[in-house]
């Protein structure tokens, strides 16, 4: 008699066990299908009202005159139609890791017609310095012409993503 309660108590714990592991693995994974009637698999952004950057800017950019300044053109949205982006020169004994988040080396930047408008940040006071620049996008090669110099520009080409 007591092996016989042992047996059902041992089986009744093994199926308790069993649906609480199901339960656990549903709960983590979903189900295949979401309520929406679309597989879970598929992408999903959220819309948190935020103007897309232009996709022509967006990117990493390297100096054809000087490969070793680069500028970086996120789409990291900070209100008022600008977005984050920051620019370097190793030449300078500067890296990309040497930069402190939102200080020095970054800049706000949007895009205003044909005019590329930057403010650059600084660590000591919170006076952005701003420059304007003329600008001619192409797919792999970003053009800025001096405000004051139609002749004088800064070309840069597009860094690969890895």
């Amino acid at each position: 008699m007591k092996n016989k309660r042992l047996i059902i108590i041992c089986i009744a714990a093994g199926i308790v066990a069993a649906v609480i592991v199901a339960v656990m693995l549903h709960t983590m994974y979903g189900s295949r299908v979401a309520r929406s009637g679309r597989e879970t698999n598929n992408s999903a952004y959220y819309d948190d009202g935020a103007p897309p950057a232009d996709p022509s800017i967006v990117g990493k950019w390297q100096n054809a005159d000087n490969p070793q300044w680069y500028k970086v053109y996120y789409d990291d949205y900070d209100g008022d139609g600008y977005y984050w982006g920051k620019e370097w020169s190793e030449d300078d004994d500067v890296y990309e890791e040497d930069l402190q988040f939102h200080g020095n080396g970054w800049f706000r930047w949007r895009k205003e017609n044909k005019i590329l408008v930057e403010h650059y940040m600084m660590e000591i006071r919170d006076v952005p310095i701003t420059r304007r620049w003329r600008l001619r996008t192409k797919p792999d090669s970003l053009l800025l012409f001096y405000p004051d110099d139609r002749r004088q520009c800064d070309r840069f080409g597009r860094v690969p993503t890895e």
